[in-house]
């Protein structure tokens, strides 16, 4: 019998092996909200009976950020591979699901479904669709951070994030652009070794339109008038302008963090956003294209932001810009080929 507070080692390693299972079960699905999407779906439920009950409690399921997926469904017609990423072949092979049948669309609801309303992150796959973005809009009333990664010039369903921004009334950091470029410069090389795109990838592509070069202006708007809370705004890759500029000063006055990351920003924008946000306390521009990063003004108004970082910046447009002209250009030769 142990004394004096002592446990012994045989009592000590009997708690500890109990310790997971009896754990309070809210506390438990606390948890497993932190673990990551690959293993809530793929390794905790199987674990135990307890952990298996905890992962199907809403509150497992507040923050979800889907990995990424490095290429969309049904892009290509002789797309016979249909790899997905690690983690969706992974997901589709442990429930045996057929590639040609998968939804990127699907996956989101059901994964969404689980919270029950009560999800405060959602970090969106790239290729996220019309239908998944009216979906999450309303069923996750209750999101303070959101990460859209789709490009807001390339694709038709990024001009319904406008749409539905507002219906997030409690949204705090808003995370726009970045990880579909990679993705489709790695399909551009697949085109020129004489794939196709499908007609339905096709389709997901923004026609010739102003709306279509608009789009980070429209959101602002819709977050001055709807989203009171929000105080930090992300972009990557994205063209910033005058007119988004002065949208945001005259719009978002409770703005904090403005954070751009391979965007093309000009300099007289630069000045706009500097002189015009009150309130902001932190202004981080890396690898920017459109204004030096040692410009004097700038360097000025920097003394008077608690916390400006510029690294990395150019004065040519940034390397987001062209590719993006390349790619209108070259999806149009395939299209009409």
């Amino acid at each position: 019998m142990p004394t004096d507070g002592v446990i012994s080692e045989k009592e000590d390693k009997r708690r500890r092996r109990r310790r997971w299972e009896e754990l309070d079960m809210d506390c438990l699905s606390k948890v497993f909200n932190r673990v990551g999407m690959e293993s809530l779906v793929l390794a905790v439920p199987f674990v135990c009976k307890s952990w298996y009950k905890a992962s199907l409690s809403p509150l497992s399921w507040q923050e979800l950020s889907f990995p990424e997926l490095t290429r969309c469904s049904w892009s290509f017609d002789d797309d016979e591979a249909r790899s997905f990423g690690t983690f969706y072949d992974k997901f589709m092979d442990h429930f045996g699901i057929n590639r040609s049948s998968f939804s990127i669309t699907g996956f989101v609801k059901s994964v969404v479904d689980r919270s029950k309303g009560g999800a405060t992150l959602l970090w969106l796959p790239a290729f996220c669709t019309e239908e998944a973005l009216r979906y999450v809009s309303d069923a996750c009333p209750l999101l303070k951070f959101l990460g859209f990664v789709d490009d807001l010039v390339l694709f038709k369903h990024s001009q319904v994030v406008p749409e539905v921004i507002g219906k997030w009334k409690y949204l705090e950091v808003l995370h726009l652009g970045g990880s579909s470029v990679p993705v489709m410069q790695q399909m551009l090389m697949e085109l020129r070794k004489g794939k196709r795109f499908s007609e339905r990838f096709k389709a997901m592509f923004a026609s010739e339109s102003p709306d279509r070069y608009n789009v980070l202006e429209r959101i602002v708007v819709q977050i001055g008038a709807h989203c009171k809370r929000c105080t930090t705004l992300s972009l990557y890759q994205v063209d910033l302008g005058q007119v988004e500029a002065l949208a945001i000063v005259n719009l978002l006055p409770n703005l904090r963090c403005i954070s751009a990351t391979g965007c093309t920003i000009e300099r007289d924008t630069v000045v706009t956003i500097m002189r015009g946000c009150k309130n902001l306390g932190l202004f981080r521009a890396n690898h920017c294209g459109g204004f030096e990063d040692n410009d004097g003004e700038i360097s000025k108004l920097a003394s008077k932001t608690r916390h400006f970082a510029c690294e990395g910046c150019s004065d040519l447009p940034a390397r987001a810009t062209a590719w993006r002209k390349y790619v209108f250009i070259r999806i149009g030769w395939d299209i009409v080929g």
